[in-house]
């Protein structure tokens, strides 16, 4: 097929090839198909552009012309009328702005302004909202509305009737149209004004040339992009199109069948999910779907419940994946017969017939999720006006498109992606948890009761969700709709996290009929349902919470009863016996979960009488168990809460240090393969973060050690593998990891639970064959305590307990040896009068303030207590800050310097931190800990638990750091700390543009003091000594900084 250049070359190319084929069929009043030929529209399109320029209303495109940017609106609904419009822009040189008749008037407004556009052509039923429009311009005379014509216009007689004006010649020739715009298709405007989406004609054909070739009706408007490409798609491939006249008449089950049996020669049908669920009701529709050789769903996602019966069927159901802005890019077209995988859309495979997997990135989000990224060069590529000119769509530095959106892999299906929600639909809670509402709503919709639903929650406790019921339950009460919903709600639940779950006491059953807020591809417009529903949510949250001023509560006399009185709220709380539940147990150790925690919170606030005060939503986390919470409802009541003081963070490091020092060991008889053999086998936790995958490194260069055991948070033994992988191959280690990797077992664990999370016979091979464990691993987040009451750094100090004990169950005379890699905020509160020590330090107040310093005191603590209890070897790595290592740069990018660092691109402003740093490359941190753990014991002063400052021995001044990125090509202003702080505070909240505004609290904790805290230096006399590595290690010069920069413009994350 010879190439197409432009939609008018197309409709020409079509039209003389095929002229009596009767591409378009559109409904009449009464369901009847009306069906247009290739050569009526292209007549009809020239009658209709003579018809405007000889009435005066659009002079057209001048000859020769290929640069001035001409756009005129379009604002209606799917119709002949509309079709022919649009072609008889084209033909007179015109962009068109394809309005959606759901746009507010000032959207309206907004999107003219923005394109520039001159004119507006309505439908008459549309023109009070185009008038309404205009007057939301700053000039309402710059745009001209022109009343769309009946087909009267250019119809048949009026075809006869000027025969000469039915042909138009083009004033550029086909290849002159190439890069020119053609058509804008808008956003929903979900969280503001919608944005206008420009097409060239080169990345538009480009998107039509994907088809499946079959005759198709579609329940999409014309004015939606996925509904227009199908248009031009039939046109393309000159296979029929019949419209579902959408916004003329409601789309029912009923109504769609009437119009497929008006057309027998449909092939495909295309819609929204809503469309396919609504046929699914019925066993008609049910029957129809299944005639079809392909139904395919896009605009939304469609829900699983839905699908499975769909397909369980033998309806052969395709998913579409792609954007306005970048085009189709993915579908779930696969063998029917053998391939039941609907929902996975394919970037590559033998029915992908494009390229498109080489300008997909798939970039890891967390729990398994990936957002997508397309590529630069990716030919659909819409476009944007910036000033005068017309750029391909960006939005990273690399020229990739960030879509936001959100994929899981199949486990065994190479590049085959499910879709699961946007990042822009993430509810962050109030205790930091987050939930992705989408798969949740998708299987509360999928219930006969329920015809819609929108979860919320956001910086609440728990979530809770509004329902619309179907017609069949209409007229039932909520007592009666909670009951019917119970089961597909138990279901949604069971596909969730804890802290997701969805309370019966949750859910808002909505009038019949109430409208919420949708986008013509049928999307959530969430930020307009929480606003318009506002009200009907904080009441909810007000009930929950309960009433602290309400009578009739039940009065607690004492303790006894208030014990009494919870274990009843906690009976009907948790869905198991209690019986074992004893008074001080820990609730969280039990098995309660943060929801849980949350209800019986709402039920005691709601129940019992506590002298009218509110409890913190906190309050089970910081009073975990019946006779804690009983002591406190007893204070609450009598007033006389100040009797129970928190404890202090010291006091609570000193008693969990207490708490888990008691560490036994039982001396072993010689057994063959003992750790004084001359191989060895490594344990090491951390390996998927920076310095794990250079320790693994260091480690596999030794040809003394056998296997290294890389314990790994992970689903299971193949995802830990990978995700080692993946971390090597970040850093640019692979090359040797791949030759050596058969030395490396990759394990999914728990270090705080029994065993480590492994199975015996596991766990057992490794206490037998270890000689070495580096515990690595520790959770680098700043709103953990050590305390329940915020969540918990508790479980990471267990996790390195349990690893001692590891280490002692070897079956070998001495047990393995232990070294935890802490860090020097645990002792950075030190007060002098000298530098801090090379040793253990008793006083807890030595620790930052945070609850990961202070977790890593404990566990240098208990190393000690070890040390002092058995014959372990147990040491402390201190590291400090380190950098992206000496040979590629390779930093990571979440950590607070990069993300300080950021903000040379996004606010253009770096702080001047009055300091000097001791940074090490963090292959070289590597190399160190490597040295440290190699001293032979004799050699060691530190007496029983040593103890080594692994920091760069030489200081470089801040504002050297500072020169060093301006040389390297990074733009920014310096500022006083403070100023940068203020700067930064005032920057958007956007978490993927603007990383570094996520840890603005931290920032303004640490450097938006008037004065800074006196920072000791710390000793490294021993470690130097003991390390080479270290005493070589090179500082951050300009050569150093350099490759920072560079590796971080490698991927993106700087521009």
């Amino acid at each position: 097929m010879s190439t197409i250049y432009s939609f008018n070359h197309l409709i020409a190319e079509r039209t003389l090839t095929y002229p009596n084929l009767e591409i378009l069929g559109i409904p009449d009043k009464d369901f009847n198909y009306i069906k247009y030929t290739l050569a009526d529209l292209d007549a009809s399109a020239s009658l209709f552009a003579h018809h405007l320029r000889d009435n005066g209303l659009l002079s057209g495109r001048s000859k020769g012309d290929a640069i001035s940017r001409m756009t005129v609106g379009l604002l209606g609904v799917s119709n002949i009328s509309y079709v022919v419009t649009e072609m008889a822009l084209y033909r007179m040189g015109y962009c068109v702005l394809f309005l959606s008749p759901n746009n507010s008037p000032p959207a309206i407004a907004h999107l003219l302004t923005v394109t520039n556009a001159t004119h507006m052509i309505v439908q008459d039923v549309l023109l009070p909202s185009a008038t309404a429009a205009l007057t939301h311009l700053n000039n309402p005379s710059s745009v001209t509305i022109i009343n769309q014509p009946s087909s009267d216009t250019f119809g048949p007689a009026a075809r006869s009737l000027y025969p000469e004006k039915t042909r138009w010649d083009p004033v550029l020739k086909w290849e002159d149209e190439f890069l020119l715009p053609i058509t804008i298709i808008h956003s929903s405007g979900s969280t503001g004004f919608p944005k206008p989406i420009i097409a060239t004609n080169k990345a538009a054909i480009a998107n039509y040339v994907m088809n499946f070739g079959l005759t198709s009706l579609t329940t999409l408007p014309l004015y939606h992009a996925h509904g227009h490409s199908n248009l031009y798609r039939a046109i393309y491939a000159a296979k029929p199109l019949y419209l579902f006249p959408t916004g003329s008449i409601p789309l029912t089950s009923a109504n769609v069948i009437k119009l497929l049996k008006q057309a027998p020669d449909v092939e495909a049908l295309y819609g929204v999910p809503l469309a396919l669920k609504l046929l699914a009701e019925t066993t008609e529709g049910l029957q129809v779907l299944k005639s079809l050789k392909l139904v395919m769903f896009g605009g939304s996602a469609c829900p699983d419940e839905l699908g499975d019966l769909l397909v369980n069927e033998g309806v052969r159901l395709v998913g579409h994946y792609g954007l306005t802005e970048m085009g189709q890019l993915m579908t779930s077209f696969r063998d029917f017969e053998t391939d039941k995988g609907w929902n996975w859309t394919r970037a590559k495979g033998s029915n992908v017939n494009t390229n498109v997997n080489d300008y997909l990135r798939f970039e890891p989000r967390g729990g398994d999720t990936y957002e997508l990224f397309v590529l630069d060069g990716w030919p659909m590529k819409a476009s944007i006006y910036l000033l005068l000119d017309c750029i391909v769509m960006t939005n990273q530095p690399d020229g990739s498109y960030a879509t936001r959106d959100l994929f899981i892999k199949h486990p065994a299906i190479p590049d085959a992606y499910k879709f699961i929600g946007r990042i822009d639909d993430t509810l962050v809670m109030v205790h930091g948890e987050k939930t992705n509402p989408v798969p949740m709503e998708l299987t509360l919709r999928s219930s006969p009761y329920i015809a819609d639903a929108v979860i919320f929650g956001a910086g609440r406790v728990q979530i809770g969700a509004l329902i619309l019921p179907t017609e069949i339950v209409k007229d039932c009460s909520s007592s009666e709709l909670a009951k019917l919903v119970a089961p597909i709600v138990a279901l949604a639940n069971a596909e969730a996290p804890s802290h997701s779950q969805l309370a019966s006491e949750a859910l808002v059953f909505l009038p019949y009929g109430t409208v919420i807020p949708r986008a013509d591809k049928g999307s959530i417009l969430r930020p307009r349902v929480y606003k318009e529903f506002k009200d009907i949510i904080d009441e909810v949250y007000k009930r929950l919470e309960g009433d602290i001023t309400r009578d009739g509560k039940r009065r607690l006399t004492d303790e006894t009863e208030a014990r009494t009185a919870i274990r009843d709220v906690i009976s009907k709380t948790v869905d198991r016996p209690i019986d074992s539940l004893k008074d001080d147990t820990d609730l969280f150790d039990f098995g309660l979960d943060s929801l849980q925690s949350s209800r019986i919170r709402n039920t005691i606030q709601r129940e019992i009488y506590l002298g009218g005060k509110k409890l913190s939503p906190n309050t089970v986390f910081e009073y975990p168990s019946i006779t804690q919470i009983a002591r406190l409802l007893i204070a609450m009541s009598s007033g006389n809460e100040g009797a129970l003081a928190q404890r202090s963070p010291l006091e609570i490091m000193l008693e969990l240090v207490k708490k888990y020092s008691s560490f036994s060991y039982t001396q072993k008889a010689h057994v063959d393969g003992t750790n004084g053999t001359a191989s060895s086998s490594v344990v090491l936790t951390g390996a998927t973060g920076s310095l794990g995958a250079y320790i693994l490194d260091e480690l596999l260069s030794d040809p003394s050690v056998a296997t290294v055991y890389c314990l790994c948070r992970a689903k299971d033994d193949a995802d830990a593998s990978s995700r080692v992988t993946a971390s090597m191959n970040t850093r640019k280690l692979s090359s040797r990891y791949e030759q050596v990797q058969l030395r490396v077992k990759a394990l999914a664990s728990d270090l705080s639970t029994d065993k480590l999370g492994l199975q015996s016979d596991m766990y057992n091979e490794i206490a037998t064959r270890t000689t070495l464990i580096i515990h690595n691993a520790w959770a680098v987040n700043f709103n953990l305590g050590i305390s329940r009451q915020s969540n918990s750094f508790e479980p990471h100090i267990r996790g390195a307990v349990n690893l001692i004990s590891l280490a002692l169950a070897s079956p070998h005379p001495r047990p393995a040896d232990f070294y935890f890699a802490s860090s020097i905020s645990a002792v950075s509160a030190w007060r002098g009068p000298e530098s801090i020590p090379e040793a253990i330090l008793d006083d807890p107040s030595v620790a930052q303030g945070l609850g990961y310093a202070q977790s890593k005191w404990i566990a240098e603590k208990l190393c000690q207590v070890a040390s002092q209890q058995t014959p372990i070897r147990a040491g402390v790595l201190r590291i400090g800050q380190m950098v992206g290592d000496s040979q590629n740069g390779v930093w990571n990018e979440t950590e607070a310097i990069s993300l300080i660092f950021k903000c040379a691109d996004t606010i253009g402003i770096l702080p001047d931190l009055e300091e000097s740093v001791s940074w090490l490359p963090v292959d070289y941190a590597a190399k160190a800990i490597l040295d440290l753990i190699n001293v032979p014991p004799q050699d060691l002063p530190f007496g029983e638990c040593p103890v080594w400052n692994v920091i760069h021995p030489k200081l470089v001044p801040w504002r050297s750091i500072l020169s060093s990125l301006q040389h390297s090509g990074l733009k920014f202003q310096i500022l006083p700390r403070h100023e940068w702080v203020k700067a930064l505070r005032a920057s958007p909240i956007d978490e993927a543009n603007n990383p570094s505004r996520k840890l603005l609290t931290f920032f303004e904790n640490k450097y938006g003091q008037e004065e800074l805290a006196t920072r000791y230096p710390l000793l490294t006399v021993q470690t130097e000594k003991a390390s080479k590595s270290l005493r070589d290690a090179p500082i951050a010069d300009a050569e150093l900084v350099g490759k920072w920069v560079a590796a971080w413009r490698e991927t993106g994350f700087l521009a």
